[in-house]
């Protein structure tokens, strides 16, 4: 048979009951590895959409070997009840009925062998007479409608039982305990299912986990692999291409913070220090011109656009649109005025105050030459046909128009005495005009070679010459004038500055007023400078990060300001500039001594900065400085070994080898508050240093490698660390000399290390003293130490160019690497960087957890020094500012100075010199997929002219 039983019932009072009925009997006694322990019959969950049902029942009737009938007074009532009850009767298996009572009354009457009809009220009538004897039914009237049909519920797993047995065909109490067997089986299988379930789903899990994590570290070793070609591309680039090399830093650094990309970073960021940006013109430039003011720059190109930028470049000033091709440009000495010629021989004066541009009338012939009269806006021009014009501040007529007569192109124009007369030179000859443009002087003796040079004059026009093969030949209009050979007075009115530049062939060339001139060839471009003192001697540098500029133009004067052009990019170069990281404070430093001394020097966490220095007539030996303030100590003439702030930035601590003395700003000014003097110290020679003590004290590590403990206000003295240097007497002094001992006390003065005889490294704990740890460095020659309190670590250079770094805690070493400078080491209290000091100047920054040495900036020399002989560091200290930002330098006849030691300022300074994206061709040129997604400088646009 299809099914064990067919479930018949009335839809109203018992579908639930119905279909937990059928559910449990499923389940009950059901083999472990079966779906189903017997198949019954029940017409909701058996029939599918059907056009014949009576049919579809009748043949479910058919194929069930049980009736099971679920007796209410509802199914006493139901026809379709009656008509399954009749067609069973009908049946092969009529008697195969079972009864289950959910409702009513249900009485059997012994005497008629028949349920009483009268008191019944649960069976239809179909069912009179097809019992013999009375039937055993099961009681399910107890079941409510929210019964959850759980067979763990024993009332209910027994009225199941009653049922299950007849049609399992099997004793009730045998049917009972394979229900429990199978069940228990069951149970059995599924805890092994779990458990193996469980088991491959922590393998699952583990397989998983390990393959995220190899993914994680294959997707990193690919970013970092990435990010260290992106630097190495960029260091490359370097040399001839800074504006796309430092978009590729920039790049390396946002794809994977490594040592090789940090050092890329920094390596840009310093590198050309007189590069202050990039800005590009709407097309190929062809002219440049500076305000005698650093205000405004131009560029012109072209296509007939003319760019005004102020002159770091940071801003856009105005936009000129002429016809034609830019020739020439020049601002007028006041900087309000910009006279534009074109190659259509169009010339146009645009005011930079009002923004209106008048246009002068002029021939058809490529406009040379322009020149504003010094101090006025009377405005000459020379166009190739050889006509000169004189303009006047307005309307658009010339005032004066002469034919020169000199028919090669001009390559000079400029206003000489004052402006009373006006000079124009030519390759074959040059001519002298007065201020009614009647001729004065003239010569048309050849000036220049044939062929194959290039040709340029100053500003002003008074200095003019051309380069060939690498040699310059650069005369002035004064000169000329008063019939001087060329290079006779580079003093007055001559132009110095001449080098030879052999093998190097000029594609570009300026000349400054001010004794300069830049030459741009193939490897780039070159700026000499005559010497001040002799102005015969030409300082040559190189001005690396660009290729061969095609036109260079210096600012009037001094020439201090430069701008190159390859292409539409114009690079501006500040040539007074030091560093792109480096910033001035208006805090001069004299030297008043022929001794080399490394000033002292400290920062606050405020931002106060202290320094010492030897005094002179002018400025006393210690003062105080915050933005905008330099406030000298009073009455104070004694330069102190060591200086340190207390924690709030409000107490200045300054020690000498015999006194400790506290100052204060009050009432605007630096006054003494305490002395407190020290013990007498003998046979060692050195620095003492000081540092605020965690509990109020002034810790004082002496030259002798005492440590002690000062009160300031009462001046108590006690003793933490005993000196390490021997007693010695006279006479041993005199045959053994003095100990010098290398020391260094941690910011915060909780650590002091102190070197013995032997080499080693004594750590010392403060203020308790207690020696935590003996660093061996192996036998080197010590030259400097430092100590960072936060990173816990000692920093020493060895052997004059090896730094270390020791791990205070463990006293292991953590690396060593070359090419340290040992005239001085301080390290950031964050623990991220070190830097060093050479003799020369020379400061070389280190990755504090790394060892890596990222890049390196000189120290400009000093103004005037007396000790100067040893070198720029002899005569320097460093230090970090507490938060590590920021690199605080002094220099003995010099000034107090500071640098950028944070990656975001480094990013900023890049970015705001590129002033752009990577465009789409350089994407697709230098990135890959793994670093295409990321975008250096997102804030500029693919192409900028100024700022985002």
């Amino acid at each position: 048979m299809r099914y064990a039983a067919f479930i018949s019932y009335s839809h109203q009072a018992d579908i639930r009951r119905a279909q937990h009925l059928r559910q449990a009997l499923h389940s009950f006694a059901k083999p472990w590895n079966s779906t189903r322990a017997l198949r019954v019959f029940l017409d909701n969950a058996a029939l599918s959409a059907d056009p014949g049902l009576w049919s579809t029942v009748e043949r479910a009737l058919g194929d069930s070997e049980f009736l099971v009938l679920m007796a209410s007074p509802q199914s006493a009532r139901s026809p379709w009840v009656a008509k399954e009850i009749s067609w069973w009767r009908q049946g092969p298996r009529a008697r195969n009925l079972l009864l289950v009572v959910t409702g009513g009354e249900l009485h059997w009457d012994d005497t008629a062998r028949d349920f009483d009809w009268a008191r019944t009220t649960c069976l239809p009538p179909e069912l009179s007479g097809l019992f013999e004897e009375e039937p055993r039914w099961v009681d399910l009237s107890w079941m409510g409608e929210d019964h959850t049909g759980d067979l763990r519920d024993p009332r209910f797993r027994e009225c199941v039982a009653d049922l299950a047995a007849p049609l399992h065909k099997r004793p009730k109490d045998e049917l009972i305990g394979e229900d429990v067997s199978q069940r228990r089986r069951f149970q059995r299988f599924r805890r092994g299912m779990l458990a193996a379930m469980t088991a491959l789903a922590v393998l699952s899990t583990t397989a998983a986990v390990y393959a995220f994590v190899q993914r994680q570290t294959a997707q990193e070793q690919a970013r970092i692999a990435t990010a260290r070609q992106l630097a190495a591309t960029a260091l490359n680039l370097s040399g001839d291409d800074l504006e796309v090399a430092s978009l590729l830093a920039l790049q390396a650094y946002q794809v994977q913070k490594t040592p090789e990309t940090l050092s890329a970073l920094y390596r840009l960021t310093t590198q050309s220090p007189h590069l202050v940006r990039f800005v590009r013109g709407d097309g190929r430039v062809t002219a440049l011109a500076h305000t005698a003011l650093p205000r405004y720059m131009a560029a012109g190109t072209d296509k007939g656009s003319v760019t005004i930028w102020t002159s770091d470049g940071a801003r856009t000033a105005g936009r000129v649109s002429v016809s034609g091709e830019v020739t020439s440009l020049v601002f007028s000495n006041d900087g309000r005025l910009l006279a534009i010629g074109t190659s259509s021989g169009a010339t146009v004066v645009h005011d930079l105050r009002t923004h209106h541009s008048r246009r002068l009338s002029a021939g058809t012939s490529e406009v040379y030459r322009l020149a504003f009269r010094p101090s006025s806006h009377d405005l000459a021009a020379i166009d190739g046909a050889g006509s000169l014009r004189l303009y006047g501040a307005e309307g658009s007529e010339p005032s004066l128009r002469i034919d020169t007569r000199l028919r090669a192109g001009a390559v000079n124009l400029a206003f000489w005495d004052k402006g009373s007369k006006l000079a124009v030179v030519t390759p074959t000859g040059w001519r002298l005009y007065d201020d009614r443009l009647r001729k004065l002087k003239s010569s048309d003796d050849v000036l220049y070679p044939g062929n194959g040079y290039v040709s340029a004059a100053s500003p002003s026009g008074n200095c003019f010459g051309f380069i060939k093969f690498g040699g310059p030949s650069l005369e002035s209009v004064t000169e000329l004038v008063q019939d001087k050979p060329p290079g006779s007075d580079t003093g007055n009115g001559g132009c110095g500055a001449q080098p030879t530049l052999s093998g190097k062939e000029a594609a570009s060339l300026a000349v400054s007023d001010g004794n300069r001139i830049a030459v741009g060839t193939s490897q780039g471009l070159a700026v000499g400078t005559a010497a001040k003192n002799d102005p015969a001697k030409t300082v040559l540098d190189l001005l690396p990060g660009v290729k061969a500029p095609s036109v260079l133009a210096f600012s009037p004067g001094e020439g201090d300001r430069l701008a190159s052009a390859d292409g539409n990019t114009i690079a501006l170069w500040a040539l007074g500039k030091a560093a792109p990281t480096m910033h001035r404070h208006h805090a001069k430093v004299p030297d008043g001594a022929t001794v080399e001394t490394q000033p002292a020097l400290a920062v606050a966490p405020n931002g106060k900065v202290a320094w010492s220095q030897e005094p002179d007539l002018d400025s006393p030996s210690l003062h105080l400085w915050s933005p905008g303030h330099d406030l000298p100590g009073e009455g104070t003439d004694m330069t102190f070994d060591a200086l340190a702030f207390t924690k709030n930035g409000n107490t200045l601590y300054a020690a000498s080898d015999s006194a400790v003395e506290t100052w204060t700003r009050k009432s605007g000014v630096l006054r003494r508050a305490t002395v407190a003097h020290l013990p007498e110290t003998s046979g060692a020679i050195g620095t003492t240093r000081i540092a605020p003590g965690s509990d109020g004290r002034a810790v004082v590590l002496r030259s002798d490698g005492s440590v002690l403990l000062l009160t300031p206000e009462t001046g108590q003295v006690s003793t933490a660390v005993a000196r390490t240097a021997p007693h010695r007497t006279e006479n041993d002094r005199k045959n053994y000399g003095y100990t010098e001992y290398k020391t260094a006390l941690s910011e915060n003065g909780a650590l002091a290390a102190v070197a013995s005889e032997d080499g080693r490294v004594n750590i010392y704990e403060l203020p308790s003293g207690h020696r935590v740890r003996q660093l061996d460095l192996g036998g080197s020659s010590l030259d400097s130490l430092t100590l960072s309190e936060g990173s816990q670590s000692l920093f020493a250079v060895t052997d004059g160019r090896v730094l270390q770094h020791w791990d205070v805690r463990t006293g292991t070493s953590r690396w060593r690497s070359d090419g340290a400078g040992q005239q001085s080491l301080t390290a950031d209290p964050n623990g991220q960087w070190v830097a060093t000091l050479s003799g020369d100047g020379t400061i070389w920054l280190w990755d504090a957890r790394t060892g890596d040495r990222l890049a390196s900036t000189v120290l400009p020399l000093p103004d005037f020094s007396w000790s100067g002989t040893g070198g720029t560091g002899t005569q320097s200290s460093i230090v970090f500012a507490p938060d590590g930002k920021r690199l605080w330098t002094i220099t003995e006849g010099g000034e107090v100075l500071s640098w950028d030691t944070s990656v975001d300022a480094w990013i900023k300074t890049l970015c705001d010199r590129v002033g752009r994206r990577l465009t789409e061709p350089e994407r697709t040129r230098y990135l890959t997929p793994v670093s295409n997604g990321y975008t250096a400088c997102s804030q500029y646009p693919e192409h900028s002219s100024g700022t985002p």
